[in-house]
């Protein structure tokens, strides 16, 4: 599994930033190799989100990246707000197992 990370630092209109990143959200849930997407808004600032997303792989995420529909809206929402995208390694994940 391929997780990428991105932290979003919004310096214009939030309401505009959030409706360009759905789009992006969007185009990305129909690319193959698509996992799973959750966006996450700081409870200290309204204006720091932090997006995660999951590929099955590198190489599909990387080809997501490319298309039209990736970079159009990208680069509207850059007017928008200040990115530092990475991709990050899973080493440990807990959770609370299912009660039956």
């Amino acid at each position: 599994m391929h997780h990428f990370i991105n932290r979003y630092t919004v310096s214009g209109d939030v309401t505009e930033f959030r409706r360009l990143l759905a789009e992006l959200s969007a185009h990305m849930r129909d690319q193959p190799g698509f996992s799973a997407h959750r966006l996450y808004r700081s409870a200290r600032d309204e204006r720091t989100f932090v997006e995660v997303a999951e590929w099955t792989d590198p190489e599909s995420h990387r080809k997501a990246l490319s298309g039209d529909g990736f970079l159009g809206p990208v680069s509207e929402l850059r007017k928008h707000a200040t990115a530092d995208p990475a991709p990050f390694e899973l080493l440990s994940e807990h959770s609370v197992p299912a009660s039956e």
